[in-house]
């Protein structure tokens, strides 16, 4: 029997679901003779959350109990959250409890390799005009990775220029004072990529949102026209390669038939 993959997003209950299928489909493709399944990490989307047939999706725990049962003895586990932050952290304890040797896929964003590789992706999205900024917007974390949105934005700057900036939602790295930043540089047009696996709630409300509190007002309220890019990262072509590439490495270093 072959060693099934398990994909593992936080999850959604917008039409950004779209975004896992899409992902679904190129991994099935490349791995033909593999079976996949799904889980999501969020309880309340999970609880909400109809898949593929389902009644409800499955939390981690729930499939890996369920794929024991139907007397797997292994699978191949490829988190699809971007940083290993603390959604990471809980799916490695989930890992090591269950019934089943899980064999983990590295974080999408967690080498300088996948740096470069993103990096790449983006290109075709990033301002090459001196007079526009470019604002990478992801989630935030108390997690100690929180330092990779530095990271990030140290490898964009170096590839396309300091016009590139590199922010948070919430949490940490603090940028709140990044639209005064902006607006203190000159630029009169910015470029808003989210940097989300899925353009979900956090899109709508804290980027594109009509809130006071919006990415998008605070920018209109200094003059400064903005552009937002209304997907996630997980629908740019290419990026498929990164999620494929990690499975690969987990299925090659563990010799996984």
């Amino acid at each position: 029997m072959k060693t099934p993959i398990v994909m593992v997003a936080f999850g959604t209950t917008s039409n950004a679901i779209t975004t896992y299928r899409h992902i679904g489909e190129k991994v099935k493709e490349h791995f033909p003779d593999h079976k996949i399944f799904w889980s999501f990490s969020s309880r309340i989307i999970t609880e909400r959350l109809q898949w593929e047939g389902q009644e409800k999706a499955q939390l981690p725990e729930e499939l890996f109990c369920r794929l024991a049962e139907r007397g797997y003895t292994s699978a191949v586990v490829q988190s699809l959250h971007l940083f290993p932050g603390t959604e990471f952290s809980s799916l490695k304890t989930v890992m090591e409890r269950a019934e089943l040797s899980c064999i983990p896929g590295s974080p999408l964003i967690s080498s300088p390799e996948d740096y470069t590789e993103i990096c790449r992706v983006l290109q075709p999205f990033m301002s090459t005009s001196p007079e526009k900024a470019t604002l990478v917007l992801g989630h935030g974390t108390y997690h100690p990775t929180w330092t990779a949105y530095y990271c990030l934005e140290a490898f964009l700057r170096r590839r396309f220029g300091q016009h590139i900036f590199v922010g948070v939602v919430e949490k940490y790295p603090e940028s709140k004072s990044l639209v005064d930043e902006i607006s203190a540089a000159g630029y009169k047009k910015v470029h808003i990529i989210p940097f989300f696996l899925v353009a979900g709630m956090h899109y709508r409300r804290d980027i594109a949102g009509d809130d006071e509190s919006s990415w998008r007002t605070r920018f209109i309220k200094r003059e400064i026209n903005i552009e937002t890019m209304d997907h996630g990262l997980g629908m740019l072509p290419g990026f498929d390669k990164i999620i494929i590439r990690h499975i690969e490495a987990a299925i090659r270093k563990n010799n996984i038939l």
